[in-house]
């Protein structure tokens, strides 16, 4: 006959302190680090205006905006082509 072995606790869960702070990370301005070294190539600038094109689209889908909202935000992404 098998003798029952009760199952091991589970492990414990460490909940950080209600006055524990957050964000308190340094914060450091990486834009200069991940620049562009080279020009855009020519295959760069095509996917940029497919992905333009793509969120257009969406914005045209959206049941949730009203016709306004829509043209504004379409005259912006069409200004960045």
């Amino acid at each position: 006959m098998p003798v029952d072995t009760p199952a091991p606790p589970p492990p414990s869960i460490q909940q950080a302190a209600p006055d524990a702070q957050r964000g308190t990370a340094p914060i450091a301005d990486m834009r200069e680090k991940f620049e562009r070294k080279s020009p855009p190539t020519p295959e760069d600038e095509a996917r940029t205006r497919e992905f333009i094109a793509g969120k257009i689209e969406m914005i045209r889908r959206d049941p949730r905006m009203t016709e306004a909202e829509k043209a504004a935000a379409i005259a912006d992404l069409e200004a960045r082509r």
